[in-house]
């Protein structure tokens, strides 16, 4: 089960952070900043979790998942295209990654 937290918090930080590179050009510097910044805090979190085996991991990887939260929904708002079942998605995969570095 370590594994599969690990390996979900990889590729939920690294997609962040490439999908906030891929706005370079279209948002502002705020949504994008949040969601880089909550991409590495994610991958540290899961690099932590992964290689050191550490027990407090956990709270990188919350502030790090609110970080990319909050600036999916900056985004949808200042584009005016909030589109909810995207962020009950991203809300979900992110409770489930908590849930999964508070217990293994």
């Amino acid at each position: 089960m370590q594994i599969a937290v690990c390996i979900s918090a990889l590729l939920f930080g690294t997609l962040s952070i490439v999908a906030a590179g891929a706005q370079i050009k279209k948002e502002g510097p705020l949504p994008r900043a949040l969601l880089m910044s909550g991409g590495a805090c994610v991958l540290t979190a899961g690099a932590l979790f992964c290689r050191l085996g550490w027990a407090f991991d956990w709270p990188a990887a919350l502030i790090g998942c609110g970080m990319i939260c909050t600036a999916a929904i900056l985004n949808g708002k200042k584009s005016g295209k909030l589109h909810p079942l995207h962020h009950i998605i991203r809300i979900g995969v992110s409770v489930l990654l908590m849930v999964g570095f508070v217990l293994w």
